[in-house]
């Protein structure tokens, strides 16, 4: 079985690999962080969102807001007004939703962009029956 990792190249450069487990010999914990021994090297487990930013930007993850990252072939409608997107067409008030930050605006597919200026139900959320 195989895990994501992080190999550090130096201090500030990292690459994220995949471990083999049959490879570590051991993990141990340090400042916090799990690590795995390997015969020749250390690698660590993914702790930072930037980390783990580039992991999951290979699945169709993107990062719409600082500390947000949104799969985005989920994401179903995109409300122009709130700058949030949902994960159903019509979402209601409890709906999941995660915000767009002005600069990843560009980001959203213009075929979820909800332009109608009616509200729906609960910040900004529209209705299919216009209610």
């Amino acid at each position: 079985m195989e895990i994501p990792v992080v190999r550090r190249l130096n201090r500030q450069e990292f690459e994220i690999v995949m471990l083999d487990l049959d490879d570590v010999l051991f993990t141990f914990v340090e400042n916090s962080v799990i690590k795995y021994q390997t015969k020749n090297e250390v690698f660590s487990q993914i702790s930072t969102l930037e980390e783990q930013e580039r992991f999951l930007s290979t699945m169709g993850f993107k990062k719409l807001e600082r500390g947000y990252l949104v799969q985005m072939d989920k994401v179903e409608w995109y409300d122009e007004e709130t700058h949030q997107v949902f994960f159903e067409p019509y979402p209601s008030k409890n709906a999941p939703s995660a915000p767009v930050s002005r600069v990843h605006r560009k980001d959203v597919p213009e075929g979820l962009i909800v332009r109608q200026k009616k509200r729906g139900y609960a910040r900004g959320l529209y209705s299919p029956l216009g209610r």
